[in-house]
Order: C-alpha cells, then structure tokens, then sequence
C-alpha cells in the first residue's frame, strides 16, 4: 500500500508534469502526448473486432525492437488457434504504431498504452478484459501490474533482461520493485545470467525460466522471407559487400577512413551505409567524408530507378525499415553503437545470414554480442587499423571466412526455440476450462487447481 500511495501521490504526478513541459520543446515527446487523446474511446470502436467468446491475450511492448520478438509467438497462436484467441497489441512507441504493416498483422487490435495514471490503466483494462497478459522484455508499469493482479489476470514477463546499470535491486528502490513485479506469474529470461538477478527482486525460483531470446525466433522468420529487393538485389553481383548498419559518426568515420585501404586490396568491394539517424545534415555529412575521400556516392531517396550500383563506391540508404533485409547481401557487417555508452544495436540481424559481424568495443549491454566475441565471429575493434586488418584477413582467407560464417550462422540457430517454451505456458493458462466464466468451478476450487499446477511448473 505504501508503495502504491508513493508512486500514485508523487512519482507518477512528477513524471507526468515533467512530461507535459518536455511536450512543449521535444517534438517526439509532444507526438507520444497526443497520439493517447482518446485512446479510450478508439478502443470502445475497435473492440467490436475482437471475438467475445474468444480467449484475449494481450501483448505489450515499448517500441519496434520488442514487437518484432513477440511476432513469432504471436503468429504462431494465430496460426493455429485463430479462433480460439484474440490478440491484442499495445504499443508505447509512436513510431513503432505507424510502422506496423496492418495488412500482414495477426493482430486483431492495435492500440497505444495510455500512460500509467491510474484511471486511465483502469479504463484501458477495462475495455480490452484481458485474459493472460504478455509484457515483451522491460516495459512493467506498475499500476498495470497491480491492477491485473487485482483482478487475478496472469501476467508473464518474456525476454527478461536485468540490465547492469539498473536501479531496481539497490537498497532505496527493492523493495518498491518487489511490490511491483510481485504481480507478475512468472518470467521467462533471456539467459541464466539474468535469471540470477532477476531473483533479487523477485525471488520465486519455480516462477523464473531461462528460457532464452525469441529474437533468435524472430530474425530466422525474417530471413526466410526472399524474393526480390530492388534496388539492393543487385549487390548480389558486385563481389565483396560490407554493410555498416545502425551507424553513428564515431563509427563512420573509422568505416570511411579503412575503406580507402580497403578499395585498394580489393577493387570488387562495396560499401553500404546504413546511418541510425537519416536527418538531411548527417546524410550530407556522410556523403561529404565519402566524397574528401574520392569514393563515387550514391544516397538512397536520390535514387531514380535507373542506376547501376556497380558504378559507385558506396551506397547510403536514408530510410528505415530495410536494414534487415540489406544484411542478406553482405559479406561482412557491422553494427553501431559500440563506441557510445548507448550500447550495441541488433548483431543477431546480420549473424543469421552467416555474417561475420565487426563493432566497437562497448559490448555492456549486448550479451549476444559478447558470446559471439568469444566465439569469433563477433569482431571487436578499436579504430580503421585494426578495422581494415579484420576485413583483410576474412577476404584474403576464403577457408578463415568460411569458417567464421559457419560459427556465426549456426550460432543464431542453435539460441532458437524460446518461442515455443512460451507458446506453451500460454496454452496451458488459456484452456477453456480454466478460462471460461460460465465454469462451474468455484473460485476456491479454481485458486487450488492453479496452486497446484503452478506448484509442478518450473
């Protein structure tokens, strides 16, 4: 009670007038303000969507990255019970609700979640009535739990990540995250590792499996998409292609400078560029160090149908969404974000083509990252000397290229398979009898039943 009262009466209020002031100077923030007028009254229309007799699960992820680890699970349950479930989408990200391609979605409902005042969580509950809540990595709002588990709705945690430089096991805020994700039935983790901390603060042993990363689940779907990708089909003829995705400048320029040398040992290789940020002003950035270096550039949006790549250098692609299906024409890739405290973005993208995958040396928040380092074929590097030595030694060793692509593919499926651990659980909580309210269980018999079960399960 302490904690609710604490976090209703002045954190919450504090956030929320601190958000309301950043609205009015952050464009971001005033978009994710007011894509949730209403959202209510959106949800009351586009319920008529959703099947009463149906079991409703809902999942709930911050923004895109999480979506897509949920898309497996999702997919799968789609596939084999479309009737029997409703699946409900909650997004908190904006960007990440305009970029879901509603044609392909097995989602019956898309909607954004309400900040976590508590009126608003009660309403939004209210509306969707869940039965079985799936909360995708990191996104637990508390008076979202405690309302769920108010209300004895199950609640799973699934991809479980206890980051390093978390607060949430120090001495002043433990025991308000015990409070919190004691709600929450179970949680299913990325590794054993972050099983351990996850007992800290919530310490039931038969309630957390290290079940891995569905991730794994979901680069191997994307990758069996194929067919055409135009314009980027072509790299398939040019030779030797290195994709440098979700770049920063502090590792662009260590790209740019290698590739001179890079150009001169190996005529057929081509550089793609994937910038994380595509504004105008670092676009041109890019392009202008390119050009101080004497490459032929081509940017992406300049494009006008008719160009053949093998008349330039590099390649620069300002658009997002298609970095994923670019690394499918590499050779070697990399990822930015290791020379940032922000951390690595997605190796596992470019790993499950057999990609020999290159970063920066900040691998703190990417335990995949840092298993494939140890594995070698995840590469580290410090600066464009040892960068250019790295993609010297795999393109003038066909037998040590082949071996590092072998590792690295075979390393992405052999971490598959968390989607089918949580799929299960789902089924078993969902079953008709224990869902279905004209049931004539009572609710003493119903909480021994589940008692029980919860009892045998690890």
């Amino acid at each position: 009670m302490l904690a609710k009262i604490a976090y209703n009466f002045v954190l919450v209020p504090f956030l929320y007038f601190g958000l309301k002031v950043s609205s009015l100077f952050n464009r971001k923030v005033r978009r994710s303000v007011e894509a949730r007028k209403n959202i209510i009254d959106k949800l009351n229309r586009d319920k008529i969507n959703l099947n009463p007799y149906s079991v409703t699960i809902l999942f709930h992820c911050s923004s895109m990255g999480e979506y897509k680890q949920i898309v497996p699970i999702a997919e799968k349950l789609a596939a084999d019970h479309n009737e029997d479930y409703n699946l409900v989408l909650s997004l908190y990200s904006p960007s990440a609700y305009d970029n879901i391609d509603r044609e392909k979605s097995c989602f019956k409902l898309i909607t954004y979640t309400p900040f976590d005042l508590y009126f608003e969580t009660r309403k939004f509950i209210n509306t969707i009535n869940p039965d079985i809540v799936l909360i995708s990595k990191h996104d637990v709002w508390p008076n979202f739990i405690w309302e769920l588990k108010k209300r004895e709705v199950p609640v799973f945690l699934i991809n479980g990540l206890f980051a390093d430089d978390t607060k949430m096991d120090k001495w002043y805020a433990k025991s308000f995250y015990r409070s919190v994700f004691s709600g929450i039935s179970g949680i299913f983790t990325v590794n054993e590792k972050h099983r351990q901390r996850f007992m800290k603060i919530y310490p039931f042993a038969d309630k957390i499996e290290a079940s891995g990363d569905t991730r794994y689940d979901s680069v191997i779907r994307e990758s069996d998409d194929s067919g055409s990708f135009h314009p980027f089909d072509q790299l398939k003829d040019l030779g030797r292609v290195f994709v440098a995705g979700s770049s920063w400048p502090n590792g662009e320029k260590f790209i740019i400078r290698a590739w001179k040398k890079i150009k001169l040992n190996f005529s057929d290789s081509f550089l793609v560029i994937v910038p994380h940020e595509i504004g105008a002003d670092h676009i041109y950035k890019i392009e202008s160090q390119c050009q101080e270096m004497g490459f032929r550039t081509l940017v992406f949006t300049e494009m006008n149908g008719g160009q053949s790549l093998d008349q330039y250098d590099i390649l620069i692609v300002d658009r997002i969404g298609l970095l994923a299906k670019i690394y499918k024409f590499g050779s070697i890739a990399y990822v930015g974000g290791g020379f940032s405290k922000n951390g690595l973005h997605s190796v596992i993208e470019p790993a499950v083509y057999g990609l020999p995958v290159l970063f920066g040396p900040n691998l703190d928040k990417s335990p995949e990252a840092q298993e494939m380092n140890l594995l070698n074929c995840g590469i580290m590097f410090n600066n464009d000397e040892e960068l250019f030595n790295i993609i010297n030694s795999l393109w003038s060793d066909n037998d040590l290229y082949r071996k590092v692509s072998e590792i690295s593919y075979e390393y992405i499926r052999e971490k598959s398979g968390a989607s089918d651990k949580i799929i299960k659980v789902i089924k078993d909580r969902t079953s008709k009898p224990k869902l279905d309210k004209r049931n004539s269980v009572t609710e003493e018999e119903f909480e021994r039943i589940m008692n029980k079960e919860n009892s045998g399960r690890t």
